[in-house]
């Protein structure tokens, strides 16, 4: 632990503040030495006095306080031992609890199945299962058989394994004897060969095997060549037939491109015809369609087969929509060619349009038939004024009857006309309003009377009665009135598909005009009129047909075209098939020549090898010659190793029979095992099945006791589970109350702590006026002496008696940062630390009144809010100039003795304090923790180290102890204080060397 350190500022603080206080006169010589009075000395000294009184005060406080936070520590230990084996107590109850739970449950279950065998045991049960244990045991009787004959088969099959086993010990021993047997033949040609060895025999027969060997090798690939020749002269002859029948078959292809070249030309002309013959029938219906209405009204003006009379009603329609002056009733009107697009798809009068408004026709005489009203005759005169009504919809800029707009458009025919518009049948646009009459018949029920529906059939009279009643009323029934009025007839009706206006499409019209002469034709005959003209135009049969024929002239075409291609793709791929082969004639023509040639050189080389073999045999011959009886007996000697060889492979092969049969024979005697095994897995279940059937017999004859044994179980259990229940309930009562004491004796501990802090926190602050004091009556000593400049060399080392330990909850760690601003300039000689040894000179006059020892309360360690080690950066705001002198801590006399208590050794980490730490109990989903307090007490002074997480420091009592909570009012009372004796230095200091310069 780092020596304690003190600055020449801290040092004047007190002093400072005493002589303020002291009211002093001060005087200064022409030295400028600072003169203190026999009144101010003896100020100072009783300063010193106050202070080390103060000191010692603070030190018995903080001694009570220590005793205090042991005492309470002592209560909250005994209070959390008490908690912690209750609520092992507690644990042990739950689990007896669950382990009686447990046994009822099994209890309750052994009762249910007493309780169904019970129901089960009827005389009818207990009769059935004596007949299956009978049945049962005859099963048994039948497997024990089984058993008895596998076993049977057992024996049999080991029998056979064990003459297999002999005839394989055997066939070995025959195995080893001839083995023997071909050693010895072996070491026999050993010993001819080393006879016979450098006699250059075995060169010789082996230069005889060599050239031997070489000859065949030649023959057998002269051979090979030999059919490689013939092989590939077949080929080639083979190709070249194919070759020959290949050009053959281009020629014919080529001449089928040629052919159907000729047909495509056919078939286009074929195709022509038949689209002009579609397009000679086409055109003139494409006239007849783009002429519409006005081609159905000419056709039937021109028909002398029709009536007069329709014939001139049909020259009028015709008049009236291709724009004629006076077509009708001596008026022309004067906008029917711009409105009228004839027979255009949209125009009403388009062919469709006109087959489309017979359904409306049809529509309409539904709702006539309703009120038995007659079906008016249709007048082809007012289907042409319709036809302008409704394409006049288009034409004009509002929708509205052209007979009402003639100011603006010129004149239209008069008639009673209805129009509609909207993508809706007209019929029920202008039949909807009769809601008008029934909503008002529902507020005026007497109106029901003029419903137009009272008489059935309505007449004309009716019909008008109606009318004029209707007339002065709030409603719009004009075009209702029109739909069932009885003696309508002579009508048109016509629409069209165009933009009547936005969002609106469609416009249809229905036209009434007095005919004269009176000859009107019915529906179906005006249909019929429409149908045939249709059909006869259209000519839909012969279109159709031509069509096909098109369709089918252009299909020959493609399958004609087609066939030029796929003609001409044949005899591209004959014609590729060609210089394949022709490129495989020249392949197999070149390896013809090649085999030629190696079968040439192959000859010679059979030849020469030939000669050599002569050569070699000759030389074997004179060798043979020289040897004589030696070469003899080596022939014999492998003569007859080759004979024992033959013999030991016949024995080896009966060998290997002997073992195939042992392998057989092994494998019946496993089939066999397994078979008895099976056998007694049947007996044992079998005997098995009929102990269940015995205790199934014996459960249902005492199902009554063991019913009433199962009953009393549960119930002993129920009661040993309510005791138990009991138990839990009583242990956690008892938890309860200790934990209420544990939490008010963590309290008390917790205020004991805070009461120490602040004594301790008092102690420092009396200590630093006790040196302030001290140091004072220092100065007084020595003022004669004293120098006016700071030493050139500081003391290296600390007095002896000052503290050589920190307190134990100093700050482990150095400030990670440097202050924000650094003066200027640098003092020369800054006093920032304490001297770290003994002053090498002592003054040469001592006061004679020095004490020999420090005062006894001097504290032998700094108190625990002291700063651990001295910060590594400078004050943010350093002085610009050095003090002409300093107050500097030196001892007067070295100490006697040594503090007593002196610590020996740092410690290896100091505790860090938090101050984030959980009060006791405020774990989440736990027990609070027993809180235990370290305290080291040394002479004159106590220090709190509180439990930390740290690895190398670990506190004296329970290592798992829960840390107390940290409220920094350790840390923050020893910085205001040394930042209170900081200001009380730096005003004292200023008087001082003010009053110097006095």
């Amino acid at each position: 632990m780092k020596k304690l350190r003190y600055t020449s500022v801290a040092v004047a603080t007190l002093a400072a503040a005493t002589l303020a206080s002291a009211n002093n006169k001060v005087s200064a010589d022409a030295t400028n030495n600072t003169v203190i009075t026999e009144s101010a000395s003896q100020t100072v000294q009783d300063a010193v006095s106050d202070a080390q009184n103060a000191v010692n005060s603070a030190q018995s406080n903080v001694n009570s306080k220590e005793q205090a936070l042991s005492d309470a520590q002592e209560k909250a230990q005994t209070a959390n031992n008490a908690y912690t084996t209750q609520q092992s107590k507690l644990t042990d109850s739950q689990k007896n609890l669950a382990n009686k739970q447990d046994a009822v449950k099994q209890a309750q279950n052994n009762l249910d199945n007493a309780e169904k065998l019970a129901q089960q045991a009827t005389p009818e049960n207990i009769k059935q299962t004596q007949k299956n244990i009978s049945d049962q045991q005859k099963v048994i009787q039948n497997a024990q058989g089984n058993v008895n004959d596998a076993n049977t088969e057992l024996n049999r099959a080991q029998d056979q394994l064990n003459n297999a086993k002999q005839k394989q010990a055997n066939a070995q021993k025959l195995v080893n004897d001839k083995n023997l047997a071909k050693q010895d033949a072996d070491n026999n040609v050993s010993k001819a060969e080393d006879d016979v060895k450098n006699s250059g025999l075995n060169e010789a027969e082996q230069n005889v095997q060599k050239v031997q060997t070489t000859l065949d090798n030649i023959k057998k690939t002269n051979s090979s060549n030999e059919s490689v020749l013939k092989q590939n002269q077949i080929a080639l002859a083979d190709n070249n037939k194919k070759i020959a029948d290949l050009n053959n078959k281009i020629d014919a292809a080529k001449k089928n491109v040629a052919d159907a070249q000729n047909n495509v030309k056919d078939k286009q002309q074929a195709l022509a015809t038949a689209q002009k013959a579609l397009s000679d029938l086409q055109n003139p219906v494409a006239q007849d369609e783009t002429s519409g209405a006005a081609g159905f009204f000419k056709s039937i003006a021109d028909n002398k087969d029709n009536s007069e009379s329709l014939r001139e009603d049909a020259q009028t329609a015709y008049n009236i929509v291709t724009g004629q002056p006076n077509a009708y009733q001596n008026i022309t009107v004067e906008w029917a060619k711009k409105a009228v697009d004839l027979g255009q798809e949209k125009d009403s009068t388009s062919l469709n349009n006109i087959e489309k408004a017979l359904g409306y026709y049809q529509y309409w005489m539904t709702y006539r038939d309703k009120y038995g009203l007659s079906h008016p005759s249709i007048s082809l005169t007012a289907v042409a004024i319709a036809m302008l009504s409704s394409d006049f919809q288009h034409y004009s800029d509002e929708f509205n009857h052209p007979i009402l707009l003639t100011a603006k458009y010129g004149p239209f025919y008069e008639d009673e006309e209805d129009i509609s518009a909207g993508e809706v049948n007209p019929i029920d646009n202008w039949m909807k309003e009769k809601a008008d009459i029934d909503n008002y018949i529902k507020d005026h029920p007497d109106a029901a009377t003029y419903s137009f529906e009272s008489n059935y059939p309505l007449t004309q009279d009716e019909w008008e009665k109606d009318v004029d009643f209707w007339n002065d009323k709030p409603v719009y029934i004009g075009h209702y009135t029109s739909m069932i009025k009885p003696d309508a007839n002579y009508v048109g009706l016509a629409g069209n598909e165009y933009e009547i206006q936005p969002l609106m499409n469609n416009a249809d019209s229905m036209d009434e005009i007095i005919f004269n002469p009176v000859n009107g034709m019915d529906f179906d005959s005006y249909q019929d009129l429409v149908h045939s003209y249709l059909q006869n135009f259209k000519q839909e049969d012969k279109i159709k047909t031509l069509n096909a024929n098109v369709v089918t002239a252009n299909q020959n075409l493609i399958n004609a075209q087609n066939a030029v291609k796929s003609a001409q793709n044949n005899v591209q791929s004959l014609q590729a098939n060609l210089a394949e082969l022709n490129n495989g004639s020249t392949k197999i023509n070149k390896a013809i020549s090649d085999t030629q040639a190696a079968l040439a050189k192959g000859q010679e080389n059979l030849e020469f090898e030939q000669k050599q073999l002569d050569q070699a045999n000759q030389t074997l011959a004179d060798v043979q010659a020289k040897v004589g009886t030696k070469a003899k007996a080596l022939d014999d000697a492998k003569a007859a190793q080759s004979k024992a060889v033959e013999a030991l492979s016949q024995v080896q092969k009966a060998l290997d029979e002997t073992n195939d049969e042992v392998k057989a024979a092994q494998s019946n005697v496993e089939t066999a095992q397994n078979n008895l095994n099976t056998k007694n897995n049947d007996l044992k279940n079998a005997q098995n099945k009929l102990t269940a059937l015995n205790q199934t017999l014996s459960n249902l004859e005492n199902s009554k006791a063991n019913l009433e044994k199962a009953q009393k179980a549960l119930d002993n259990a129920n009661d040993e589970a309510l005791q138990a229940n009991k138990d839990v309930i009583t242990q956690q009562s008892i938890l309860s109350s200790l934990k209420k004491n544990k939490e008010k004796a963590d309290a008390q501990v917790i205020t004991a702590i805070e009461e120490l802090k602040q004594a301790q926190s008092d102690l420092t602050i009396a200590q630093g006026r006790l040196v302030a004091e001290q140091k004072i009556a220092e100065q007084e000593a020595q003022k004669d002496n004293q120098p006016t400049s700071q030493p050139t060399a500081q003391p290296s080392e600390q007095p002896t008696a000052q503290p050589t330990e920190q307190p134990t909850s100093q700050l482990s760690e150095q400030p990670t940062s440097q202050p924000t601003a650094q003066p200027t300039e640098q003092p020369t000689e800054q006093p920032t630390s304490q001297p770290s040894e003994q002053p090498t000179a002592q003054p040469t006059e001592q006061p004679t009144s020095q004490p020999s020892e420090q005062p006894t309360a001097q504290p032998t360690e700094q108190p625990t809010s002291q700063l651990s080690e001295q910060p590594t950066s400078q004050p943010t705001a350093q002085p610009t100039e050095q003090p002409t002198s300093q107050l500097i801590v030196q001892p007067t006399e070295q100490p006697t003795s040594q503090p007593t208590a002196q610590p020996t050794e740092q410690p290896s980490e100091q505790p860090a304090i938090e101050s984030n730490t959980q009060l006791p109990g405020e774990q989440k989903n736990e027990e609070p923790q027993p809180m235990t307090i370290q305290v080291t007490t040394k002479k004159g002074k106590t220090s709190i180290v509180e439990p930390t997480n740290s690895s190398s420091t670990q506190p004296t009592t329970k290592q798992d102890a829960q840390q107390l909570p940290q409220t920094g009012n350790q840390k923050s009372s020893s910085l205001i204080g040394l930042g209170f004796a900081s200001l009380l230095s730096a005003l004292g200091l200023t008087k001082v060397n003010k009053k110097r310069k006095d």
